[in-house]
């Protein structure tokens, strides 16, 4: 594999931003973004288990649970409590794979990829909206144009919005987004270091199922792949435009918010996959 940087500037309008989705796009890094998002003084660790402790997570180790080795079924505080001591590999929750014994011993850390703090049942949308946007304005979203029942059948089958919280050793491995959206992750504390791929490389990059980047650096197959990579660090935005690849890996205990948006670029494709999912739950005829 072969690294470049990705490209840094303060910030994108509405109108540079839809002219730049409109054509092969690659991965931006904003800077300016989130100066003024109330999150950026108020969110912590000890926030989210006070105001969101009870909400039902699932963490893995890798993330995913296609590739995890380990898994537990928790609370959202009870996984804050283990994120401040993951040394000791205990957690209160259902071991779903593995053990709290050879989870310390493996150097990964558990990683709850499904907080929402924005959902219906479980969440609170009005708190978690006044301290970030739904999307920034420069954004322009076309979820809100869709047939209202389609939509809303969408965001019930597949969050759009997600915070994510997590420590060194936790692990996001190799994937694109669902549906074919633009997505964004914005580095509210921590730091986290990605490493993005084009839409391209995509059917060699997945002949490796782990998705472990560091891990297929040196082999062969993918000697003339090209990794777009970047550290985030407090107020760093990081655009994905749909279809990238990406793999994260947190670098100090970290706290991002992230969503997933269409546009006249991707709605297309959005609509087809996601209405496939939908007719396959038997959510839409």
């Amino acid at each position: 594999m072969k690294f470049q940087p990705i490209p840094r500037i303060p910030y994108l309008s509405a109108k540079a931003l839809t002219a730049y989705l409109a054509k092969p796009a690659s991965p931006l890094i904003l800077t300016t973004v989130m100066r003024d998002w109330p999150a950026m003084r108020r969110w912590s660790f000890d926030y989210f288990a006070q105001t969101f402790g009870d909400f039902p997570v699932v963490a893995h180790a890798p993330q995913f649970p296609t590739v995890a080795r380990w898994s537990v079924r928790t609370r959202l505080s009870a996984y804050i409590d283990y994120l401040k001591a993951p040394e000791q590999g205990a957690i209160a929750g259902e071991w779903l794979k593995g053990d709290a014994e050879s989870l310390r011993r493996s150097g990964l850390t558990l990683y709850a990829g499904n907080f929402n703090p924005a959902h219906a049942v479980h969440g609170d949308p009005e708190r978690i909206f006044a301290d970030v946007p739904k999307l920034p304005d420069f954004i322009d979203n076309w979820l809100d144009l869709l047939n209202p029942r389609f939509r809303d059948l969408s965001l019930k089958v597949q969050s759009h919005y997600f915070v994510y919280l997590s420590v060194p050793g936790g692990v996001t491995p190799l994937h694109h987004d669902f549906w074919s959206t633009h997505a964004f992750l914005a580095q509210i504390s921590g730091r986290k270091e990605a490493v993005l791929f084009a839409p391209a490389d995509a059917k060699l990059l997945y002949q490796e199922q782990s998705g472990i980047v560091p891990a297929m650096r040196d082999d062969p197959r993918f000697a003339d792949v090209i990794g777009w990579q970047g550290q985030l660090g407090p107020g760093d935005f990081l655009l994905m435009p749909a279809g990238w690849l990406h793999y994260v890996e947190t670098l100090e205990a970290s706290i991002t918010y992230s969503a997933d948006w269409i546009d006249g670029s991707n709605w297309r494709a959005y609509i087809a996959e996601a209405e496939h999912t939908l007719r396959q739950k038997g959510e839409w005829q």
